[in-house]
């Protein structure tokens, strides 16, 4: 055999193919994790939507401000429409329905906490406080709650 006819050995094509799948296997991992990141950010971002459009459901019904709060006993929420119009309260427990099952709908297995806790102003110049949080469980830690939103509004207090 000519020198420079000879071709690769099989320890060498068996060697190159083990750097290729150990390379192949971190690139596949890597784009795992980074699927995962991608999947927990639009979580994050969906979160953050949905208690912002509750702060401005509750901009909206600047009276049932108290009635936001969700440490209080519920009141039954009535179907608020142009026809049938609501009260500040029943429109409260409208947006906090919407609220509830809004999060249940957007996080995987329904396992989320969705909270409002409502501060009455202390004085004239005092601006009410409303805390809305949403937490929920990780995909990548089930065995707690491990994300959350938090969402302070401050509201000039109704007169009357």
């Amino acid at each position: 055999m000519n020198k420079r006819a000879r071709g690769f050995t099989l320890v060498e094509v068996l060697v190159s193919m083990v750097v290729l799948s150990v390379g192949l296997l971190g690139a596949s991992a890597m784009l795992l994790e980074s699927l995962r990141g991608h999947t927990q950010a639009l979580r994050r971002a969906a979160a953050t939507g949905l208690v912002r459009d509750l702060a401005d459901r509750i901009r909206a019904n600047a009276r049932g401000g108290a009635f936001y709060d969700t440490r209080r006993s519920p009141i039954a929420a009535a179907n608020c429409d142009s026809v049938t119009p609501c009260d500040s309260s029943q429109l409260a427990a409208a947006d906090l329905a919407h609220f509830a099952t809004a999060a249940r709908a957007l996080m995987p297995r329904g396992e989320v906490l969705a909270s409002s806790e409502f501060e009455p102003a202390i004085g004239p110049a005092a601006s009410d406080r409303v805390i809305i949080t949403l937490r929920w469980r990780a995909a990548s830690d089930p065995a707690d709650v491990s994300e959350e939103i938090s969402l302070q509004l401050l509201a000039a207090p109704v007169a009357g």
